[in-house]
């Protein structure tokens, strides 16, 4: 949007007319003392002389008046996430298809934020790296399958490796969110190194129980330890509504800011052409 930061002082434009036409001078000016140069009348008036002086002084007011553009900006919050979900043999009957139909739709809203997959059964596998690329990750996601990483489950392994992945993400809002129907039983990592590892870094964890088969009480540690929160989720429905509740906790609203590009320096440039030439001009005719 074209406007001016000082509408008002165009009116000078008018002023100057006006005085072109009806003022005299009546004592030297002491700051400009040639002024009555700048308005010559008469036979010494040349076109070319008059359209530099009204070129200049238009120019000069316009450069005052500040022409400004302005450029509507939506700036979003930038979070780097990494999704652990859950394949081993707790996930059968359905339900590993149910919540990958819901890690998509998650993933479908969150078109400004960089996004990793971790799956995990005896094996925590890095799926996919952090990535902004959200088509490429919805087909990674469309591609995990039952037993993928294994039959059992190494859930503290999966989130180290998640850590691993945003140490050094510059983002800064840094999330986890884990998906898991069991209780571990096969990671190399012990649960006091894994919750003082959580406790160290600045990245939220959530954690969501998702059935029957899970350890809700050391769901809640680690969510604790990774100031997020635990939740737990029945059926679809449920994990559904969790995952629409952390989209809402972890808002990528975006925000309108302007963006303001100063042009006056242009109309000023051409004001002090108009005048170097008006001189120029000036003085090889010895007016």
């Amino acid at each position: 949007m074209f406007s001016f930061e000082y509408p008002w002082v165009l009116v000078l434009i008018f002023v100057f007319i006006v005085c072109d036409k009806w003022c005299k001078e009546q004592s030297e000016a002491i700051f400009f003392p040639h002024v009555s140069l700048l308005l010559l009348k008469g036979k010494n008036r040349t076109p070319t002389l008059h359209i530099l002086k009204w070129i200049g002084i238009s120019s000069a007011i316009i450069a005052l008046a500040s022409p400004v553009v302005s450029l509507h900006q939506y700036l979003e919050k930038k979070h780097d996430i990494v999704l652990i979900l859950d394949a081993s043999d707790s996930m059968k009957d359905g339900k590993l298809d149910k919540a990958k139909q819901e890690l998509d739709a998650f993933i479908s809203k969150r078109t400004s934020n960089n996004i990793g997959l971790v799956t995990f059964g005896n094996n925590a596998l890095i799926a996919s790296p952090i990535t902004a690329d959200i088509e490429i990750l919805r087909t990674i996601l469309k591609l995990q399958e039952l037993g993928i990483a294994g039959h059992m489950s190494a859930i503290n392994d999966a989130i180290t490796k998640s850590y691993g992945m945003l140490y050094r993400s510059k983002a800064k809002t840094k999330i986890i969110i884990l998906l898991t129907s069991c209780t571990d039983n096969k990671s190399t990592i012990q649960k006091d190194d894994l919750l003082s590892l959580i406790s160290k870094f600045p990245i939220k964890l959530y954690t969501i129980g998702y059935g029957n088969g899970y350890d809700a009480f050391y769901l809640n540690e680690l969510a604790k330890a990774g100031r997020g929160r635990a939740y737990e989720a029945i059926d679809a429905s449920e994990l559904s509504k969790i995952y629409n509740e952390i989209d809402k906790r972890e808002d990528v609203s975006s925000k309108e800011e302007p963006n303001y590009i100063y042009l006056y320096l242009y109309p000023l440039f051409v004001a002090w052409i108009s005048l170097l030439f008006w001189i120029y001009i000036r003085n090889i005719k010895g007016i």
